[in-house]
């Protein structure tokens, strides 16, 4: 029987099969990829037909394809381009329909062979010092809790919605060695409000040590926090909307905490006035990694505290930052190569053997 079955047919059965496997974000993000960037050129045509040229040439137009200009762009902004990171996303969701054919036997051979994956260039990582992170907790002294939910990111390396997802009940301050627990995160939707789904992956299910600064800012924290006897209630507080005056964006603690509220609105504008280069808040992740490589502590207990799910992701990113010197290994290695070996031999007599010889 003649396969009739379109790309889009393909993909969509695909998509439900591994829905299961997949965050609510992920999915929504893959449709998306799908409806946006592949299905206007491969959505209609039978997937047996597909070749290598035609994916070629997608990803020749995915390169030279300018992104929509915002609103509010001046008339003479330059064009932008969509980044390689971006078309090798695309590149991946097409990709793997043509796997899942394959293995269906819709097609003899996967057309994405000889295809080229699109490299990523990486950019330089972005940094802050202590003295900014310090700078910019001081900065909010005045409006807590936002200087200690930044000090929270900083000093613990959680993502955004593990930091979203804390209740009071994951920080735990009577363990000989306070730690958040971190066992959920919080995700978004313009259709379906918060959710609250379990973190990145298994290895993001973690106890993160806390420094005594930040263990005892949390237990002042806690113990103002109007439902400090809830152990399900949120961490943060969030911001109201509306209100006029003082009572504009008031923190209360039945909202849901948004940390892109507290990026955009407030963080941003304190790295203004500081003068400090403007930063990502996932930046506030990577100054964790170089404050654990500035400590000491060994890149694998450092992946352990912020939930790598593969050791490669720390080496790949983080490696030039901790100590690779191998002195007191080799001043090990010194010391068993400079003693003769039959001086280590249990129950042997040094003298003896040497007037033997």
């Amino acid at each position: 029987m003649k396969n009739t079955k379109t790309f889009r047919e393909v993909a969509e059965v695909m998509q439900a099969a591994h829905a299961h496997t997949l965050k609510p974000k992920t999915r929504r993000d893959n449709a998306a990829t799908y409806a946006l960037h592949i299905y206007p050129t491969f959505g209609h045509r039978r997937i047996n037909a597909i070749t290598t040229m035609d994916i070629e040439a997608w990803l020749a137009a995915q390169r030279s394809a300018v992104k929509p200009r915002p609103k509010n762009a001046p008339e003479d902004a330059p064009d932008e381009h969509y980044s390689q990171s971006s078309i090798r996303t695309r590149y991946v969701a097409l990709s793997s329909v043509f796997k899942y054919a394959l293995q269906l036997r819709l097609i003899s051979s996967d057309p994405c062979g000889p295809v080229r994956i699109p490299k990523v260039q990486h950019h330089e990582l972005t940094f802050l010092t202590p003295e900014q992170v310090a700078a910019v907790v001081e900065h909010f002294a005045d409006t807590p809790p936002d200087g200690l939910i930044i000090l929270t990111a900083a000093y613990t390396g959680l993502r955004a919605g593990e930091l979203e997802g804390l209740r009071i009940r994951d920080v735990n301050l009577f363990a000989r060695s306070p730690f958040i627990h971190v066992q959920r995160q919080a995700q978004y939707s313009p259709r379906e409000g918060w959710q609250y789904i379990t973190p990145k992956s298994a290895k993001s299910i973690r106890k993160v040590p806390l420094n005594r600064t930040l263990a005892e800012r949390l237990r002042e924290h806690i113990a103002q926090h109007p439902h400090r006897n809830d152990p399900d209630a949120m961490l943060w507080p969030g911001r109201r909307r509306g209100g006029h005056g003082k009572t504009r964006g008031a923190l209360d603690y039945s909202v849901q905490f948004n940390h892109d509220n507290l990026y955009r609105k407030h963080f941003l504008p304190a790295l203004a006035v500081l003068g400090i280069p403007a930063v990502r808040w996932h930046d506030l992740r990577h100054f964790y990694a170089s404050a654990c490589a500035a400590a000491g502590i060994p890149i694998e207990r450092a992946a352990k505290y912020m939930g790598h799910e593969d050791i490669a992701t720390m080496y790949k990113h983080y490696l030039h930052l901790f100590n690779d010197s191998h002195t007191d290994d080799m001043d090990r290695l010194d010391a068993v190569a400079v003693r003769p070996v039959w001086l280590t031999r249990k129950g042997d007599n040094a003298q003896d053997l040497a007037l033997s010889r």
